[in-house]
């Protein structure tokens, strides 16, 4: 075979091979956020990371595809989802969602915190406890109903950092911060604010038990079979521990 030839033939394996390759395992794009720590926020690198991003790398796998990881501002993230630009990693459920969204079974459930100074001495397990007052939360982030519902009793603060919001709430710019991940996330952003953990009170009560899911857009064509092949991957990575070693590097279920 002459060298014109074995050019061919090479070049033709190439493309067969890549071809293959794509149909075998097809691309996903996964969104998350950027500033949601542990649960989804970008290093000193400008690298998504922490352990929903993580959860999605292993589901995503888990269901057959190549898995592509967007990191956006959350408010962004939800509307790139709404347009079907990707599967949202840690999407709540609320009506208005599930209008737009389909959604995969549960992958975790999230304790939603709300953190306060501790010489202020606020007791609080609800929005309506805090009437009045300036409350630091995450823009674009909705808890479920009763949340929805309370919001106009309170003046919001909206960013898209837990640092910035623990930082506001040490200088008195807010009354309260609301922290998703429990007691782990707030220790993780008090520590990345320089923030003496001692100094804040997180109340016992949460605001929320909110369930993480992943969404995809009803418009999509293919809602319906990713959503199949999610849902295997989330419940094998629940049955073999694989989503409990995941959070275990992050001090554990939220």
């Amino acid at each position: 075979m002459d060298s014109l030839k074995r050019r061919f033939l090479f070049i033709f394996l190439s493309v067969a091979l890549s071809a293959t390759t794509s149909a075998a395992e097809p691309t996903l794009t996964m969104l998350v956020g950027t500033s949601n720590a542990p649960k989804m926020f970008l290093n000193d690198a400008e690298k998504p990371v922490g352990y929903f991003t993580e959860l999605a790398q292993l589901i995503g796998r888990r269901a057959g595809y190549k898995v592509v990881i967007v990191a956006v501002p959350w408010a962004r993230a939800v509307q790139m989802a709404e347009r079907g630009e990707g599967v949202i990693c840690s999407l709540s459920k609320t009506p208005e969602r599930e209008m737009l969204f389909n959604y995969s079974n549960a992958v975790l459930v999230d304790r939603v915190v709300i953190v306060t100074l501790k010489k202020r001495n606020l007791v609080a397990a609800s929005l309506a406890d805090l009437k009045g007052m300036t409350i630091g939360v995450n823009r674009g982030s909705k808890y479920g109903t009763k949340y929805i519902e309370e919001l106009p009793m309170v003046n919001l603060d909206e960013d898209n950092s837990g640092v910035s919001r623990l930082r506001k709430l040490v200088l008195g710019r807010i009354d309260a911060a609301i922290i998703p991940g429990g007691v782990a996330a707030v220790t993780f952003n008090a520590k990345m604010a320089g923030i003496d953990f001692n100094d804040l009170t997180v109340q016992k009560t949460p605001l929320a038990i909110d369930k993480n899911y992943f969404g995809i857009s009803k418009s999509r064509p293919d809602a319906s079979d990713v959503l199949g092949h999610l849902n295997a991957a989330i419940d094998a990575s629940i049955a073999d521990g694989s989503i409990e070693a995941i959070m275990n590097n992050y001090g554990g279920m939220p």
